[in-house]
C-alpha cells in the first residue's frame, strides 16, 4: 500500500476511517476505543487537520443518548429532518475536540 502525502482528499479518508473505527466502539461498547479516538482527533487537529460535520459520532449524543457510533434518532422536540446527528452532538463534539470544554462520560477520566 502506498501513502501519498498530497493526496487530495486526505482528509476525508482520515475522518472516513475515524468513523469506521467509531461504528467498532459502538459495536463492542469499548471506551478505552473511544478515548483513543478522541486522542487521535486531538492530533489531527493540532498538525492542523479540519472538523467536519460528522465528528460528532466520536461522542454520545446529549439529545438522544444514542453512543459513539450510532447515528441519532428522532426525539421530541429535537428532530433530525435530514441530518444524521443533532446539532447539539455536532457542537458538543467540535468543542470537546478542541478541549474548550470537558470530555463528557465515560470518556472523560475521573
Amino acid at each position: 500500500m502506498r501513502i501519498y502525502i498530497d493526496e487530495p482528499r486526505a482528509a476525508e479518508l482520515f475522518w472516513e476511517g475515524m468513523r469506521e473505527v467509531a461504528a467498532g466502539a459502538a459495536r463492542h461498547q469499548d471506551d478505552d476505543l473511544y478515548r483513543a479516538i478522541v486522542k487521535i482527533g486531538r492530533g489531527a487537529l493540532a498538525q492542523g487537520g479540519e472538523l467536519v460535520p460528522q465528528c460528532g459520532l466520536f461522542l454520545q449524543c446529549p439529545v438522544c443518548q444514542a453512543v459513539a457510533g450510532q447515528r441519532c434518532i428522532n426525539v421530541p422536540r429535537h428532530p433530525l429532518r435530514e441530518n444524521l446527528l443533532h446539532p447539539e452532538r455536532t457542537e458538543l463534539a467540535q468543542m470537546a475536540l478542541r478541549e474548550e470544554v470537558p470530555l463528557p462520560p465515560p470518556l472523560r477520566d475521573e
